[in-house]
């Protein structure tokens, strides 16, 4: 089970009510599953499409104190219990929700705070002008959130993006790899509150996780030996794997298969037989891999694309090599076939 923290406000300048501490109030203490439906394979979505949730809420003062409460208990280890955050707030003015892309360094107040604070200038001196949020918007993106939604570049000038940014920077401090994110809550004039608790609880289900990719690896053997493939590039470079790559989609595997091939050995190919598929975890992503066996219909060497080397090695001998994690039960696999 997954927890949550989310954060709303107070009202402010007036208002009698603030719809973003609604809806964190009314998911205190709520645990159950939310679907978020079928994933398509290369959509690029989450891999859990039912996963049990819990939250937590805060509502957070409109001044200086509540921009810092969230980071304040980042930096002081108080918050080590949940596995995202999501501050909420109210855009006026907004008919759909908005969904901040990042932190900026500067308070602009047009008016004052509850606290009558007016500031102009850095939230952190000396610190960078601005901070992406942690989280994959590109799984927001490809996930069915139901109700419509924008991405904003920009969280406003108000306490919103001083709470976002100091957010951000402790989590940064603290080098802690912890999904936060900020979403601007129309009012309900717009959207009732009711469907912006289920689009809530929709995003959390899905930043909750780390973004998935499926891949085909293709195998190609020769007297005894595999096709290997040097990777080359600032991720994992010199680590030896298959070749293969993103599965798009819309393309079943067979076809993802043959693109790949095309596009990093310059061989046109024949997929056979799917011998295995591994789920597998890396720090910032999953992955499932569609491991076939292939025929080569190319007379040339491969090309060297995608790679700063190809190498026929021994079946016996793939295990001496550096390998992607990800491909090292597939060596096992392979060796034991040798041994049995």
């Amino acid at each position: 089970m997954y927890k949550i923290l989310v954060t709303g406000f107070e009202p402010f300048a007036g208002l009698k009510t603030n719809v973003s501490g609604i809806v964190a109030s009314s998911l205190d203490s709520k645990c159950f599953n939310v679907d978020i439906g079928e994933r398509a394979i290369g959509s690029r979505g989450v891999r859990q499409r039912n996963p049990r949730l819990t939250w937590s809420s805060e509502i957070l003062t409109v001044d200086s104190d509540g921009s810092r409460r969230i980071s304040d208990a980042i930096m002081s280890d108080t918050i080590d219990d949940v596995d995202a955050i999501i501050h909420l707030g109210l855009a006026r003015g907004a008919s759909i929700p908005r969904i901040e892309s990042r932190g900026l360094n500067s308070n602009c107040f047009l008016s004052p705070d509850n606290q009558g604070r007016i500031v102009n200038g850095e939230i952190i001196i000396g610190g960078p002008s601005e901070i992406p949020v942690s989280v994959s918007l590109e799984s927001i993106q490809q996930e069915n959130l139901k109700y419509s939604f924008e991405f904003s570049n920009d969280a406003g000038g108000f306490v919103c993006n001083e709470t976002l940014f100091h957010s951000l920077f402790a989590l940064e401090s603290k080098q802690r790899k912890l999904p936060c994110i900020f979403v601007h809550l129309p009012s309900e004039e717009f959207m009732s509150v009711e469907n912006q608790i289920e689009f809530i609880s929709r995003i959390s289900a899905v930043i909750v996780q780390p973004r998935h990719i499926d891949v085909v690896g293709a195998i190609f053997e020769k007297n005894d030996s595999c096709l290997a493939s040097k990777r080359k590039g600032p991720k994992h470079s010199e680590k030896w794997e298959f070749p293969g790559g993103k599965i798009e989609l819309g393309e079943t595997e067979e076809l993802a298969l043959i693109r790949e091939c095309k596009e990093e050995l310059d061989w046109d190919i024949n997929p056979v037989e799917r011998i295995m598929v591994i789920d597998h975890r890396y720090s910032d992503f999953t992955v499932t891999l569609h491991f076939w066996r292939c025929m080569s219909l190319s007379q040339d060497p491969p090309a060297t694309h995608s790679h700063s080397e190809h190498r026929w090695i021994k079946t016996s001998l793939l295990s001496h090599y550096d390998w992607l994690d990800a491909d090292i039960p597939l060596i096992e696999y392979l060796q034991s076939g040798i041994n049995n």
